[in-house]
């Protein structure tokens, strides 16, 4: 079976969302928008597939290589080049979810959030090594929660995340993998993109903060944070504990305090 798949154009209504990367790359509950795409059409028996994008097109043929990684025979044309064999064939437009048909992504922000919310019960299902903590809540892989932490579902904890002392997660919150929740912070309806430092005492409503970049979900405000103390890179994850303490040594100049146990 074969499918063409059109990513979204360039005049979204989210243009925030692609300032680091295409919109079909963007950051969604441990993988992208494209990648649970193509996973959502592989897991329907489709073998190849015609992706057409048009922004920052390297970038996402260097992620998709030729589909290997979902089982597909992926091909990206150049500008206008006929579709050739996947003439008739099924056109799925990606500004939507397969797995989510009735969750439009690009409409505005706080659908992007909203989407994402929805997906996360069938995608803690699919995950190896996802635990759940609690009710609605879903923690992954080798990541470290301190004992006295807050979560509420629903909410998503990703990969290599730590989550300091007296921190408060959700309700209605994503966090990507590879990030670092200080202590005491809160981070309630928000979005929070991989690699990122949320800093000690900090507070996230109805944000979307990835790096030093702050997005408010309602508005579309968004605001560069200087203070680095505050919102910043937590850079790539070491793969242990005490390698994460020395990452965010290096970049603060400071010690956070270590979690005190897990959950």
């Amino acid at each position: 079976m074969n499918v063409i798949l059109r990513g979204p154009s360039g005049d979204s209504a989210v243009p925030a969302l692609s300032r680091k990367c295409p919109l079909v790359l963007v950051p969604f509950l441990g993988g992208t928008v494209l990648g649970h795409a193509l996973a959502a059409l592989a897991a329907e028996g489709v073998k190849r597939v015609r992706l057409e994008v048009d922004d920052r097109v390297e970038q996402v043929r260097e992620f998709v290589g030729r589909g290997k990684a979902w089982g597909l025979d992926v091909a990206i044309p150049t500008q206008n080049e006929p579709a050739g064999e996947f003439t008739g064939a099924r056109v799925v437009t990606l500004d939507r979810l397969p797995q989510l048909p009735a969750h439009p992504l690009w409409t505005a922000y706080r659908d992007f959030h909203t989407a994402q919310l929805a997906l996360i019960p069938l995608l803690a299902g699919q995950r190896v090594g996802v635990r759940s903590p609690a009710p609605g809540v879903y923690v992954g892989l080798r990541s470290q929660i301190a004992a006295d932490a807050r979560l509420e579902g629903p909410c998503w904890i990703g990969a290599n995340v730590l989550v300091g002392d007296g921190a408060c997660i959700g309700p209605g919150t994503v966090i990507e993998d590879g990030c670092y929740v200080d202590s005491r912070a809160e981070v309630v309806s928000s979005l929070v993109g991989p690699q990122t430092y949320v800093g000690a005492f900090t507070e996230l409503r109805d944000s979307y903060a990835w790096g030093n970049d702050l997005l408010q979900l309602d508005t579309g405000s968004l605001v560069a944070v200087s203070d680095r103390f505050l919102l910043g890179d937590a850079g790539p994850p070491p793969t242990v504990f005490g390698g994460w303490l020395e990452a965010i040594r290096r970049r603060l100049g400071k010690a956070p305090a270590a979690p005190s146990g897990n959950q």
